[in-house]
């Protein structure tokens, strides 16, 4: 995260006071974002014409994600104004620390009136802001505004990344659907596609040699339950990996999808559950070309700087949501390493049993739907019809019950109980969005809700 600080007051006002709360209110800054560059206090147009300017110029060179406004005290509304101009679109902080205390005595220079003086500013001209405050002699509140900067870092890592699917519209599942130029237009994203053929092409140009060495190093570590695995499935599992991880570093893809069930399966031969697993040790993954599911696990990603999974419904109990991921699982979120079981229904492959780590969790789905059709996401008091919404829930994951998919066979699949926090299961089902939901370990709700705020969704 990179964040650049700037300092308000006005000249002769207690100036040497507000500069002394504007170094420490950086200081403390700092001590939660490392890559701080502070401006110091800009007190005057004249002043701190050159300060803008100079960041300006560090952010054409290597962008922050927010400004961190410091308003101690009253402050001119021209210096505000000059730093609008020079960012008119960078998310910002407003934050009025309370003034010292001296021998039990609250030295007051106004931050309160300086802060709802720039207020209104801010609002006219439809700056993204968070407004922050602390007591008289109270320490910089970081809770108050730091779900707002992750929430800015998030928007601003979204500008300019890139997505993989491998074949299009699999399964014809409208809730997958999405708009190539709205996704770049509202998230910045980009979105490719390349053939299976292609992909086909490329995993038999491969030296049987060395993928013979990454199959070793690769599922070094696998544990493999149930019938024996045959050779040329792991060929095909590991060969498909190599291929779209390298498709990945020359390209700089943050995330891909895969068509499957029905394409992969069906002319490949395998089912690419276990590459799905290979490769969300380094990218976010879905499978059957979920563009928007991947879309909410990428924010989630970059909200939380960890690797997402995607889960599907599968049942609905009294109190919890079976989810379950048919046969993939990201490693960092299993108990034990992974465990492999070799597929007996109507696809032939290999697919990951491993049991998922219980805990906290967030989940949520990106979708796009009239504001009619299902209750408004948290947070959001409704989105117009045709807008992008982001529905969010926090909730815990428990053991499952014993279960298997009745097409594929015995074995079960990676699998919790989710029980929302705040909702009834009833609510949370009403809710749903689509078959899948993007997911992270831990709570992440407020730092979504900024993030809702600052792309304008609901």
């Amino acid at each position: 995260m990179r964040i650049a600080a700037i300092g308000l007051c006005d000249p002769g006002y207690s100036e040497k006071v507000a500069a002394e709360q504007q170094a420490a209110s950086v200081e403390r800054l700092k001590l939660s974002i490392t890559d701080v560059v502070d401006a110091g206090l800009q007190p005057d147009e004249r002043r701190s014409l050159q300060a803008i300017t100079a960041l300006a110029k560090q952010h054409a060179e290597k962008p922050f994600d927010a400004l961190f406004l410091v308003q101690a005290a009253w402050a001119r509304p021209a210096v505000l104004l000059q730093i609008i101009r020079a960012f008119p679109v960078l998310p910002m902080v407003l934050y009025s620390p309370g003034s010292p205390i001296v021998n039990g005595l609250i030295r007051s220079i106004a931050p309160a009136a300086g802060a709802c003086a720039s207020l209104p500013i801010l609002r006219r001209h439809e700056i993204k802001f968070k407004y922050a405050f602390s007591a008289p002699g109270a320490p910089i509140a970081e809770e108050d505004f730091m779900p707002f900067l992750r929430a800015a870092a998030a928007s601003r890592k979204m500008l300019g990344a890139k997505l993989l699917m491998i074949g299009f519209g699999d399964m014809r599942l409208q809730a997958t659907g999405f708009d190539v130029q709205e996704v770049h237009e509202t998230f910045g994203v980009e979105v490719e596609s390349r053939d299976m053929l292609e992909l086909q092409k490329e995993m038999d140009s491969l030296d049987r040699k060395d993928v013979a060495q990454q199959i070793e190093q690769l599922t070094a570590n696998w544990v493999f339950e149930g019938r024996n695995t045959r050779p040329e499935a792991l060929q095909k599992v590991v060969a498909m990996f190599l291929v779209l991880d390298r498709w990945a570093q020359e390209c700089g893809y943050v995330g891909l999808s895969i068509k499957c069930p029905t394409g992969v399966a069906a002319h490949l031969g395998i089912t690419p559950c276990l590459v799905g697993c290979l490769l969300a040790g380094k990218y976010h993954y879905v499978c059957e070309n979920d563009i928007p599911g991947l879309l909410g696990q990428v924010i989630l990603g970059f909200l939380s700087d960890q690797m997402s999974a995607y889960w599907e419904f599968y049942e609905v109990l009294s109190d919890a949501i079976l989810f379950g991921c048919c046969g993939f699982a990201p490693e960092s979120f299993l108990r034990e390493g992974v465990r492999v079981r070799v597929f007996e229904g109507f696809m032939t492959g290999l697919a990951c049993c491993s049991r998922i780590k219980n805990g906290p969790y967030t989940v949520v789905r990106l979708g796009k739907l009239a504001s009619h059709t299902c209750p408004a996401p948290r947070g959001s008091a409704g989105a117009a019809d045709g807008l992008y919404r982001l529905a969010c829930a926090e909730g815990v994951a428990a053991d499952p019950p014993t279960w298997c998919e009745d097409c594929l066979g015995e074995g079960q699949h990676p699998s919790v109980l989710f029980k929302p926090d705040g909702l009834s299961v009833a609510e949370f089902m009403r809710g749903a969005l689509a078959q899948h939901v993007a997911v992270v370990p831990g709570s992440w709700a407020e730092a979504l809700d900024e993030f809702k705020i600052i792309k304008g969704i609901g």
